[in-house]
């Protein structure tokens, strides 16, 4: 239940330098976190945007709004870190992490909290900048995948996701074992759901832009899709391909990328043409026996 806040408040200022503009609450009693968040929204001496607003209102509801603030503890916010991760973009995340931790600071220099909860909110570095990077670089391009492709990363992005509880809940439980500063299970849950949200990002960002090509439609010239038959003359050996793009590639199930050494001399070549493509072993040459 949300208290009148306007009555008893009695509001003094912080005199040294750190604190200054911060007010401390004197005669108010704030026992759970709506009452807190909404008396900071309502007497803070700059007045809050929106989006502060947002970011301080979900870390309340992730924590539950009724709860009591003396009983919040360091590793439930370290855990909230992982789980701002997962939905902020880094563009935004500093600038939302320093308003949920100065709602923090508040909560601890009025004595609300039972320490500095603020220090427990980091921002990790992930491997979704370096991804945002690299796909901001190839805006506009198409990404070409096969039709067999393009299903494999959509069952990717399907399991990753349907991992994302289980890793949530492994996080929870490691979280509330022991001294957050040395817990190895929870460094290790944390990394791995690090894993899994940048590669639900990654996939994602690939599937959006994906285009499905069609290798039925070119005839009998070797084009991305197509799958190829080939005739290795020093070794006298069959080998069965499929030309895909470097970030379908998987030699292990014979689909070979159209920028490696043997895709990119089959590459727009056509049934009974001969092509000598050179390797670390020497010059090796094949004859093109059929296309599909």
């Amino acid at each position: 239940m949300i208290r009148n806040l306007s009555v008893g408040a009695k509001l003094t200022k912080k005199t040294t330098s750190e604190e200054k503009n911060t007010e401390e609450i004197t005669e108010l009693d704030l026992v759970d976190l709506t009452s807190a968040f909404q008396y900071y929204v309502q007497n803070s001496p700059r007045k809050l945007n929106n989006i502060a607003q947002q970011e301080i209102g979900r870390l309340v509801r992730w924590i539950g709004p009724e709860r009591e603030i003396k009983t919040i503890t360091p590793s439930e916010i370290g855990s909230y870190s992982d789980e701002f991760a997962k939905r902020t973009s880094t563009d935004t995340a500093p600038q939302k992490v320093a308003y949920i931790k100065k709602f923090l600071t508040f909560l601890k220099i009025n004595e609300l909290s039972s320490g500095n909860l603020a220090s427990h909110l980091r921002m990790k570095k992930s491997n979704v900048g370096k991804i945002t990077k690299k796909l901001e670089e190839t805006k506009g391009l198409e990404i070409n995948l096969t039709e067999a492709g393009y299903k494999d990363y959509e069952k990717q992005l399907k399991d990753y996701k349907t991992e994302m509880p289980t890793l949530a809940e492994e996080v929870r439980k490691a979280a509330a074992d022991g001294d957050i500063r040395e817990n190895a299970p929870l460094d290790a849950a944390r990394e791995k759901i690090e894993m899994v949200n940048s590669k639900i990002y990654e996939i994602e960002a690939i599937l959006k832009v994906a285009n499905i090509i069609d290798s039925s439609s070119q005839g009998d010239q070797i084009v991305i899709g197509s799958k190829v038959t080939v005739k290795n003359h020093q070794s006298k050996n069959n080998q069965e391909y499929q030309l895909v793009e470097a970030n379908e590639a998987n030699p292990l199930v014979g689909k070979i990328s159209s920028v490696s050494p043997v895709g990119a001399a089959i590459l727009g070549r056509r049934t009974g043409d001969e092509v000598t493509v050179s390797t670390p072993a020497g010059e090796q040459v094949y004859t093109i026996d059929a296309i599909k």
